[in-house]
């Protein structure tokens, strides 16, 4: 890519229509069931630290799956928002709701019972 097609791409008239148009996929399972695990790993004086930290995150009782990831600086990632970063887990998941709010409806359908097709195109670029 040139600069004019970077230059081009980052455009707001052309960015704006693209992300309306293009909403990013909530990614759902695909990654086994149950609780998800982040591991932290450091060195300090010779000794090995190793910390696993668990999230079994639910909303109104449904999981919701998904890569998510703790930073050393115990900042919490999630792969489906990843220029997001936040000081708690309660914190991302606020932000997930307002993120994918048609996914939080009542009736509608919830992260965990998609297929994880979005998922699998997020990795190939299609979200």
């Amino acid at each position: 890519m040139d600069n004019s097609e970077l230059a081009r791409a980052a455009d707001p008239r052309v960015f704006v229509p693209y992300l309306r148009d293009n909403p990013p996929r909530l990614p759902t399972g695909g990654h086994g069931h149950g609780a998800i695990e982040t591991v932290r790993t450091a060195t300090h004086r010779g000794h090995e630290i190793v910390v696993r930290t668990t999230y079994e995150i639910e909303v109104d009782g449904r999981p919701l799956k998904g890569h998510l990831n703790v930073g050393n600086d115990g900042s919490v990632h999630y792969h489906p928002l990843p220029n997001y970063s936040f000081d708690s887990a309660l914190d991302l998941v606020r932000q997930v709701i307002d993120s994918f709010p048609e996914r939080f409806e009542a009736g509608g359908p919830h992260p965990a019972d998609a297929t994880d097709s979005g998922h699998r195109e997020a990795h190939r670029g299609g979200a």
